[in-house]
């Protein structure tokens, strides 16, 4: 009831904070630009889409996406305020970044490829953008980075004032790419419950899953596999979840995930939300469709929806999913499994509590 509490006096506080009184001078700060690691895949033209036997052309789609924003030091003043009745050692810069206001409509420069081109922010400062490249220009600009290689490329404000490094990683047609959850899959969070959620988020190093980034880059190197993850977590976050990931040493990859606004009703109820359902199962089946003789492995837990959305997919592609590997509390099968995955053959999904738990062959 306490954090429950906490956190509706939280939202009382950012409706005050929209209201006149807080002027634009208390409430101005620092400007970032943060770039989130993405993927590219094979370019296939609209026309072809529907044509099961339908080839790419040679060029890639390269997709960006990345956040402008002003630091609000006012309103990380009052969230720290009310949060540390609750938890202790509030990570400062983490809250900083879900305080931020979101600079829109702002033009950027995209460069560090073949040609410069510009895009501009949407209405919560969110850079969210596409643009083809030929191969041979992605062959000239390929570095190693993940297992098909990446490509590097820079934004920046039209007054060069700020200026950010990013990463795009390939996804081509054939070969294995790991969909992997993060929360409670490889990084302990507590998503089934309030307090958890908010202490693991804004106090404490993050901790991982034993064993798990041990046996992905096992996977990593025994299948030359591509990692993308996958995860209802805020993208807020990743510039912290890249700290874990790197000190963890899991593969690299690209981060699919959602934003935090003001509009959200609460931080918790944000990850309880329904609507990760719908993004994570439009990420996959983008995976899905925009590959042709590529095959998945999909690593989740039980605690949220991670089966169902799994499970649904697999209807639609049975014959691209190699395992599914849920994480579970208990090492032994539910209930819930069983009849969620009634449908799929036994052999093609695992429970798992740990990464040591992991399979070494996936097949």
């Amino acid at each position: 009831m306490i954090i429950w509490k906490h956190l509706n006096i939280f939202l009382l506080f950012l409706l005050v904070e929209k209201c006149t009184l807080t002027s634009h001078f208390l409430i101005s700060g620092r400007q970032e630009l943060m770039l989130v690691p993405s993927v590219a895949f094979r370019h296939r033209p609209a026309a072809m889409e529907l044509t099961a036997l339908a080839q790419p052309t040679d060029d890639w789609i390269l997709f960006a996406e990345g956040w402008l924003f002003e630091e609000n030091p006012f309103r990380a003043m009052l969230a720290t305020s009310i949060l540390a009745t609750t938890v202790h050692n509030i990570d400062k810069k983490r809250l900083a970044y879900f305080t931020g206001t979101g600079k829109r409509y702002k033009s950027l420069c995209v460069d560090g490829l073949k040609h410069e081109m510009c895009t501009r922010t949407d209405t919560h400062g969110l850079i969210e953008t596409q643009f083809q490249v030929s191969n041979n220009d992605i062959e000239q600009f390929r570095v190693p980075g993940g297992r098909g290689g990446k490509v590097e490329y820079s934004v920046s404000t039209t007054d060069k004032s700020l200026r950010e490094k990013g990463e795009i990683f390939l996804c081509d047609d054939h070969g294995i790419s790991v969909i992997s959850d993060i929360d409670d899959t490889v990084k302990i969070t507590g998503v089934t419950s309030a307090r958890s959620v908010i202490r693991n988020t804004f106090s404490g190093e993050y901790k991982a899953v034993p064993g798990m980034s041990e046996r992905y880059r096992h996977y990593e190197s025994k299948y030359n596999a591509t990692f993308h993850y996958l995860t209802a977590s805020p993208d807020q976050l990743y510039p912290f979840l890249r700290e874990f990931f790197e000190r963890e040493n899991f593969p690299l990859g690209s981060y699919h995930m959602r934003h935090f606004t003001w509009f959200d009703s609460n931080f918790f109820q944000f990850f309880a939300s329904q609507s990760f359902i719908k993004q994570k199962t439009n990420i996959l089946h983008m995976f899905f469709q925009k590959t042709r003789g590529r095959q998945f492995i999909l690593v989740g837990d039980i605690f949220q929806k991670d089966p169902e959305i799994y499970a649904n997919i697999y209807e639609n592609y049975p014959e691209k999913i190699l395992k599914i590997f849920i994480r579970v509390s208990e090492k032994k099968l539910t209930n819930r499994l069983g009849q969620v995955f009634k449908n799929i053959p036994k052999d093609k999904w695992v429970t798992f509590v740990n990464g040591y738990d992991l399979p070494e062959t996936v097949f």
